[in-house]
């Protein structure tokens, strides 16, 4: 394992073993320390003097449990325990009051006893466990984002999650639950959801499949140079039928919101007919192992940075005034991406599909003129890798709810207005109903929420003319 210290109060590797072995001042710069895959099976109690750590990554090793020294460090906030061997949630973790964001991904535990977690927690990942409870987890009431896929809870197993008050995010994709809780349905706050490859979501799936389009044959397809790669899956350049195209072929079968064959599959009934707020779905294939032929849009890019630890989002894209990389845009184009965005959601829902991750890092956009305030000539609504099929209204009319977070990440990134006083005007105005739509599509009521027809109505109507009535 390479050794690596930083500048920034970071230690990983080597040199981060080297000193919790020979613990002297320098620990209690450390900032963070990363030792991940570094053969553990016990964390020294050193790791006690780390009096300014951050955040602390112990994944894949063979710990089993964690020391009581954690508990006298004041500032940590980050967690990493996934890979590991954990069977329970460690105790000593219920007294580790600055913890923000827990991550206990692909272990062995059974059940989350959250009394041993801190009240404080907002960011809790549990995926790839074996989980069939969830107990007292409606005392973490400040959750804002629950990952649990790849587990074995049954719908009223998870119920209790609806005791979470500030919950916005479940990613329960890949369990046993045969209905969404209808407890949850009713939560006020509860915007983003995953819950593919569910006994329930497949049936509705299987149903909608039976109409798709046949598969394409792959060796139609040349392939190209790789464009990217993430979540399981790789995307290369291709030439198909005559034409330019992108091809995504998935690697792995299992990621944080779903399957591969969960994605596939949306993407196959997505396609058909299809939507121009959509990246075009040319056709799927199975073998020689799952993917698909898109359209190539080329110069496009996601329209923000997704939620990160640092700076602290957690549910929310990183816009640039907190570094994200995504561009300021013009008062026109944040309209255009919210048009495209309800238009695309109103399709799926038409067609029985949750999108699950509504957001502008999940949007193509094709930037026109400076970064600092761009324009746009092309925009769509991509990346299905949260979404499912579903027959309950109820389930799709909380979808509506991401889409008022969006709206309001959109006019955190707008570009100053103009100088000019008419196009000034018309900039007012779209601010004006953005804002409108955002308050709208936060009520907590879920029979008080706009449908994405409402939305795609309000927005096609010119800013500065009447809109239709929500």
């Amino acid at each position: 394992m390479a050794a690596a210290a930083g500048d920034d109060g970071e230690a990983s590797g080597e040199r981060a073993l080297q000193l919790l072995r020979a613990p002297g001042e320098s620990l209690g710069r450390l900032s963070a320390l990363v030792l991940r895959g570094a053969g553990l099976s016990v964390l020294p109690d050193s790791i006690g003097h780390c009096s300014q750590l951050v955040r602390l990554d112990v994944g894949g090793n063979q710990l089993q449990d964690l020391p009581a020294a954690l508990s006298s460090l004041p500032r940590l906030k980050i967690l990493f325990a996934s890979g590991g061997q954990f069977q329970q949630v460690p105790p000593v973790l219920a007294d580790c009051a600055a913890l923000r964001m827990v991550g206990f991904n692909n272990n062995r535990l059974t059940a989350l006893e959250c009394k041993r977690l801190p009240e404080g927690l907002e960011w809790l990942i549990a995926a790839g466990n074996q989980i069939e409870a969830l107990h007292d987890i409606g005392r973490l009431k400040h959750v804002r984002k629950l990952m649990l896929s790849h587990n074995r809870l049954t719908c009223a197993a998870l119920a209790p999650a609806a005791g979470i008050e500030d919950l916005e995010m479940i990613r329960v994709a890949a369990n046993q639950l045969e209905a969404f809780p209808a407890e949850l349905l009713r939560h006020p706050r509860l915007s983003w959801v995953a819950v593919g490859g569910n006994p329930f979501a497949e049936a509705c799936m299987e149903r909608r499949l039976a109409s798709a389009p046949p598969s394409v044959d792959f060796a139609e397809i040349e392939l190209g140079g790789r464009l990217g790669s993430g979540a399981g899956a790789t995307v290369y350049t291709a030439r198909w039928r005559g034409r330019d195209v992108a091809v995504k072929l998935w690697d792995g079968e299992r990621f944080s919101d779903g399957t591969a064959r969960g994605e596939w599959a949306v993407n196959r009934v997505a396609g058909h007919p299809g939507h121009p707020s959509l990246v075009g779905v040319l056709g799927t294939f199975e073998e020689p192992r799952p993917g698909m032929v898109l359209e190539k849009i080329d110069g496009a890019v996601a329209a923000a940075s997704p939620p990160a630890f640092d700076p602290w989002t957690v549910t929310r894209d990183v816009v640039p005034a907190q570094g994200g990389r995504g561009p300021s845009f013009t008062a026109e184009a944040a309209l255009r991406i919210a048009q495209t965005v309800a238009q695309g959601c109103e399709y799926m829902h038409s067609r029985g599909l949750l999108h699950g991750d509504v957001y502008l890092h999940n949007t193509l956009v094709v930037p026109e003129g400076p970064r600092e305030c761009s324009g746009l000539s092309d925009a769509r609504l991509s990346d299905f890798g949260a979404a499912a099929a579903v027959d309950d209204p109820a389930l799709l009319a909380l979808e509506v709810r991401s889409f008022g977070w969006m709206l309001q990440d959109l006019l955190e990134l707008l570009a100053p207005p103009p100088s000019e006083a008419k196009a000034a005007e018309a900039a007012a105005d779209v601010v004006s109903l953005l804002r409108h739509l955002r308050g709208r599509c936060a009520r907590e009521l879920p029979e008080e929420l706009p449908t994405f027809a409402d939305l795609a109505a309000a927005l096609a109507a010119a800013p500065g003319e009447p809109k239709p009535a929500l």
